[in-house]
């Protein structure tokens, strides 16, 4: 896994580019990882990690549930620098 500031980093990145909401998710799950890639740092969550998986709803003329899935530190950082995002607003 990356150092605190590299994982810190890539989380400033992917709500920069909008590829993670800034917004509470709708439900999150925890549990063995699925093999996906995390959102945050794109290595792939494998059964022996910890995975959050994150759910969006949305509505209109696209209903569905957007899943965003990451490692427990990528997770962290991704919460400590979307509320610090906020805080700064």
């Amino acid at each position: 896994m990356p150092n605190e500031a590299l994982v810190r980093s890539q989380a400033r990145q992917a709500l920069t580019r909008g590829h993670i909401p800034r917004r509470d998710p709708d439900r999150t799950w925890g549990g063995p990882g699925a093999d996906i890639p995390c959102t945050i740092c794109g290595v792939r969550i494998t059964v022996s990690q910890t995975e959050y998986e994150l759910q969006y709803r949305h509505d209109g003329a696209n209903p569905g549930l957007d899943r965003f899935h990451l490692h427990l530190r990528c997770f962290a950082a991704w919460e400590f620098e979307r509320t610090k995002f906020e805080a700064a607003e």
